[in-house]
């Protein structure tokens, strides 16, 4: 496969779990999972922009708050606290902030990933945000708010064993989340593996992240992919178990979710960090968790994105 075009390099520094702490973390199914050492950044306290509360839609306005679908087990986007009910992470304070700005309150409903769009396009959640990358096809069911960056990182463990490299993995063992933009690049990998006559990839799928990352760590898989700040936080919480192999690559927007037919909701969302941009708001977050690397100029409602 040909090489992709890597970005620069983020600061090493995220908010960092211990290692039992990320086995642990693992272990735990979609909706239980909890860290033993959950010491987050402060999230910034946020002002109601009166002007920006106005494009709110009256409906949510009058109910003051969103119920927002998230998939918590995706550390450091979105993870719960060690009480196992408060959604913890950049992407949690991101949107809150974004949403303080609008006058509205976050209710977080933990949930599988792969049932977040259904639930926002049924109804059952007014906002989506889970480490989501924009994609056309998830554009042709809801609509998606770009605010952050995020390119795709390999990593083995230490030493790389098994000689791991992303464009020559035919024949070996990789760990997935399923249903995410990686679960489709392994499949691909794979695939291009059995056209040019070699062995396929092993795919081993995981409802969550920490536990692909796991069978890593335990060397039942040689190697899983994630988005760069999920494996800079998996190598961080693992001392020297793990390694990156190679740098990260297809660098594509996270998106929060509405209905497709709220795109009002959407536009005030997208106003609203774009606000946060402006004041400072938005580089404090990001600041805090050490992760400016994924910064991005503008928030808009269903960018273009190159696939």
């Amino acid at each position: 496969m040909a090489l992709r075009k890597p970005l620069s390099e983020p600061r090493t520094y995220l908010t960092a779990l211990t290692a039992a702490g990320v086995l642990a973390l693992a272990a735990c199914g979609g909706g239980e999972d909890a860290t033993d050492d959950t010491a987050a950044p402060e999230a910034p306290e946020v002002a109601v922009d009166e002007e920006l509360a106005a494009l709110v839609p009256e409906d949510i306005a009058e109910a003051g708050s969103v119920t927002i679908g998230v998939e918590a087990s995706y550390p450091p986007g979105e993870y719960l606290d060690e009480d196992g009910e408060t959604v913890l992470g950049f992407n949690v304070d991101l949107l809150e902030a974004a949403l303080g700005k609008l006058g509205l309150e976050a209710d977080w409903e933990p949930t599988t990933f792969d049932s977040i769009i259904i639930g926002v396009d049924t109804g059952n959640y007014d906002l989506g945000s889970s480490s989501f990358t924009i994609t056309e096809d998830r554009m042709e069911a809801v609509n998606m708010v770009s605010y952050f960056s995020s390119g795709t990182q390999w990593f083995a463990p230490a030493g790389n064993p098994e000689g791991v490299d992303p464009d020559n993995a035919c024949g070996l063992r990789i760990a997935v989340q399923s249903n995410t933009t990686h679960d489709a690049d392994i499949e691909a990998r794979s695939q291009e593996c059995v056209d040019a006559g070699e062995e396929a990839i092993t795919v081993e799928k995981f409802q969550t992240q920490p536990q692909a990352t796991e069978t890593v760590v335990s060397g039942l898989n040689d190697a899983s992919l994630a988005d760069l700040p999920t494996s800079l936080y998996a190598l961080q919480q693992t001392g020297e178990q793990l390694e990156f192999i190679g740098d990260q690559y297809d660098a594509a927007p996270y998106g929060i979710l509405t209905h497709q037919d709220d795109e009002e909701l959407a536009e005030a969302v997208a106003a609203a960090f774009n606000t946060m941009i402006e004041d400072g708001t938005y580089e404090e977050v990001l600041g805090e968790w050490g992760i400016e690397v994924g910064a991005m100029e503008t928030a808009e409602v269903n960018p273009s994105v190159e696939e």
